[in-house]
């Protein structure tokens, strides 16, 4: 991610979007509870937290950032149609991951490796994610393939933002997304974990924050 520097403090337009972006996420945690708008209002507000997210990305000149959030956006548009685009969802999804593999690898060539702690973080992480494909595999059904990639992709994300001396931000909100889609899928495929829909949406919205926080404000460190 080599790209122009960030300012020392917060753009004002910056601290409105980033407002904006919780009361949409916020919005939409309500909805998911009981208070729903109407179709397509509802899909609309979904997007709109992480578009906001996208936005402030490009405020600080991240547009590789912001082109991943954007995919992460279009995902979540098409989860939420009626009736659901999973496999396009899928496919958005880990386009989004790719880039922001692109971004931990960036951020690994400039800042060197992270700590031994990081490592074995990530040996543990990609031991969780072999498991949990093995005991989904056989719900996956005709989204096999697309699934199985999926899980490749952002387990192979969230390993390079453990590895890498990344952002605190940036490497707590891989692992959100990663719990937050490991919920997902066993409510998708394996038809458990019922209540957790809030849990999955907190997750994930605060999983983009961290990583479109944590990737926007990042500068090079001295030394």
């Amino acid at each position: 991610m080599d790209e122009a520097g960030t300012p020392t403090t917060e753009h004002p337009l910056g601290r409105a979007l980033l407002i904006a972006s919780a009361v949409f996420g916020a919005a939409y945690l309500i909805d998911g509870l009981g208070v729903e708008a109407p179709y397509p209002i509802d899909v609309v507000i979904k997007a709109a937290g992480i578009v906001l997210l996208a936005v402030y990305a490009g405020l600080h000149r991240r547009w590789l950032l912001a082109a991943g959030l954007a995919l992460g956006a279009a995902g979540d548009v098409f989860l939420a149609l009626q009736p659901s685009q999973v496999a396009a969802g899928i496919a958005s999804f880990g386009l989004g991951h790719l880039v922001y593999v692109a971004l931990f690898i960036g951020v690994w060539r400039r800042e060197g490796r992270g700590g031994n702690a990081g490592a074995i973080a990530a040996v543990a992480l990609a031991v969780f994610g072999v498991v949990m494909l093995i005991l989904l595999q056989p719900h996956f059904g005709e989204l096999r393939v697309a699934a199985s990639v999926y899980n490749a992709v952002i387990i192979v994300m969230a390993c390079l933002a453990l590895i890498a001396r990344s952002p605190k931000l940036a490497w707590i909100g891989a692992l959100l997304f990663v719990a937050s889609d490991t919920i997902l899928a066993l409510r998708m495929f394996a038809h458990v974990l019922p209540w957790a829909g809030p849990v999955v949406w907190i997750s994930y919205y605060l999983g983009q924050a961290g990583i479109a926080l944590g990737l926007s404000r990042d500068e090079p460190r001295a030394g």
